[in-house]
């Protein structure tokens, strides 16, 4: 099977969303013709050293967040790849930019669309943007409303999306979707956790851990509340980067303010260090306001080590009294830390027995069952691929182009109208039905909603890059 996948990060950023992309793509590349179109320093296919082949969009940014260029030139050089690869599915984890260009040339092409939710679509704005760009605007009513349209416009151009659980799958069916939905959860190599030792409750130092981004939905504060209410020996380990500085800050002027000494900021590890991290740790612990399917949390669960969190959407689901502790959301620091010492004072074997129900909570997630679930779901929609309908009235392509802000894009996409509609006045007369006719029917597939859409991201795209 041909296969691209998008993603709106770079190789080695974007946190869990940007390593599940990723990594998606490079387990499928193992026995399918794949390719991985994401942000890069300059724009053209390439190998990536691992087995991987990714067509890069030439990007501005640093660190985690980087704008792709999209100007017409490059637009017109992803229609020509995917063009050429002509593959079977197009499988993105966004909802705008190069997500929406390989959206638009699955529609013309009658080709699967996919997308995969990884964040609450009524809340999209709050899972890590406005933390990272600190943009007032993108916390307001304005925002959330245009988000809403445009996540809806793209959701009913997908032939499918795919829901993290349960959470994720209500969630799009609150939000308005009605489409088709399958349920297919983050994969993970469990090989490389299973191997992790049990922590030692009998040593006198107890560690607890937290993994991922430094901000305020995933709410580093309340653990240094917690840890108030424990004995000295407890110590946390904070591992990530902060995505507003000046969150990070406040969490080490609190432990400044407040004598917390035994906790270690331990900046960002590379993903290949976690597990002997884990290996250490007594509790993961996590007050996370929203997760659709933490990573980390799957990972501890995965290494054998007992979790405690506050409800969320990854805690609801995962965790309960035979792998760590469940606290509601409103739960007090008091009742937390009492939880975790517990935890940490059960016997060894006790202790060993929750480890193992915590490997076994996860099996599921499993790159090995993953792969087979997405594959299944992508043989579904094949089967049932439209054939190419007859002429249907509509406006034309050109029209639709028309709707896109002036400039080098919508020349580019005009010119491609162009072509297919001299396409269609010549061959018309001959009523050929083959492959013709299938482009033919692109100038109609594509909504005028989409095109605006498109030229409006395509145009932030340029002023953020």
């Amino acid at each position: 099977m041909r296969v691209v996948f998008t993603s709106l990060f770079k190789v080695g950023t974007g946190g869990g969303m940007g390593r599940v992309a990723h990594e998606l793509a490079r387990q499928f590349a193992v026995r399918h013709d794949v390719v991985l179109i994401c942000p890069a320093e300059s724009t053209g296919l390439y190998d990536d050293g691992g087995g991987l082949r990714v067509f890069g969009i030439q990007s501005a940014g640093e660190e985690e967040f980087w704008m792709p260029a999209l100007s017409g030139g490059t637009v017109s050089r992803i229609f020509d790849f995917l063009d050429a690869f002509s593959p079977d599915v197009i499988h993105a984890h966004e909802p705008a930019l190069i997500g929406l260009v390989g959206q638009i040339w699955a529609k013309m092409n009658l080709v699967p669309f996919v997308h995969t939710s990884h964040v609450l679509p009524a809340k999209a704005l709050n899972f890590g943007a406005a933390d990272a760009l600190d943009v007032k605007l993108l916390r307001s009513s304005l925002s959330m409303s245009v988000a809403r349209q445009v996540l809806m416009d793209f959701y009913e151009h997908c032939d499918a999306i795919i829901a993290l659980n349960r959470p994720g799958l209500d969630a799009l069916r609150q939000f308005g979707y009605q489409g088709q939905v399958f349920v297919i959860p983050n994969g993970r190599d469990l090989r490389r956790y299973g191997v992790c030792g049990n922590a030692d409750v009998a040593s006198p130092e107890k560690i607890l851990t937290f993994v991922g981004y430094i901000s305020e939905r995933k709410n580093q504060a309340y653990l240094l509340e917690v840890l108030r209410c424990l004995p000295r020996q407890y110590r946390l380990h904070l591992v990530g980067k902060p995505l507003n500085p000046d969150y990070g800050r406040q969490l080490r002027e609190f432990c400044d303010e407040h004598g917390l000494d035994n906790v270690v900021f331990t900046g960002q590890v590379a993903h290949e260090e976690i597990p002997p991290v884990l290996e250490k740790t007594h509790v993961f612990v996590s007050a996370s306001r929203m997760e659709v399917q933490s990573l980390v949390v799957i990972e501890a669960l995965a290494s054998g080590t007992p979790v405690v969190g506050l409800s969320n959407e990854t805690i609801d689901e995962l965790v309960d009294a035979e792998v760590g502790r469940w606290l509601p959301s409103d739960a007090g620091p008091e009742t937390f830390a009492g939880c975790v010492e517990r935890i940490c004072a059960l016997p060894q074997s006790e202790y060993n027995q929750m480890c193992a129900n915590a490997r076994d909570r996860v099996g599921e997630f499993d790159w090995s069952n993953v792969i087979a679930l997405t594959l299944e779901a992508y043989s579904t929609l094949l089967e049932r691929r439209p054939q190419v309908a007859a002429h249907r009235a509509g406006a034309s392509l050109a029209g639709l182009v028309s709707l896109l802000p002036p400039g080098e894009t919508r020349e580019v996409l005009a010119d491609k109208v162009s072509d297919l509609e001299r396409v269609i006045e010549e061959t018309s007369e001959l009523r050929i039905v083959s492959a013709l006719p299938e482009k033919m029917q692109a100038v109609r597939r594509v909504p005028q909603s989409t095109w605006l859409l498109a030229g409006l991201t395509i145009l932030s795209s340029l002023v953020g890059y």
